[in-house]
């Protein structure tokens, strides 16, 4: 099967938070890859052809900042990366400097495929 669907990554220790961005962003004709790490993430995007990355903020070892900071300066700089989180406190300073990539939780899906369907030029 020709799957031509534009190809993300979403990256959460919480499955069930990744389930739920699976459903929402399936329906708006994306496929959508659960990481539960960046480590699952960095082996994924060596493996596959990925369009965007999606991550959590707060996730265990690295964190989601630490990951868009190395993404944005890797060979894999030239894919779109959003960052969400339901605890932005004390990422204030980098939130600001990247708010235009940055969707704070509960996510209202519709806002966030908006932003999606843009930086990947589909709308």
């Amino acid at each position: 099967m020709d799957d031509t669907r534009k190809r993300l990554i979403y990256i959460d220790d919480d499955y069930q938070s990744g389930l739920l961005f699976k459903v929402f962003l399936e329906r708006a004709n994306y496929r959508v890859d659960i990481c539960l790490n960046t480590q699952e993430a960095r082996k994924l995007l060596a493996e596959e052809h990925i369009d965007m990355v999606i991550t959590d903020v707060g996730l265990p070892g690295e964190n989601g900042i630490q990951f868009y900071e190395w993404l944005t300066s890797s060979e894999y700089k030239h894919i779109p990366i959003f960052m969400v989180s339901a605890h932005a406190m004390g990422f204030s300073e980098v939130l600001i400097k990247h708010r235009d990539v940055f969707f704070e939780k509960p996510i209202f899906f519709p806002n966030l495929i908006q932003h999606i369907n843009k930086a990947l030029s589909t709308e």
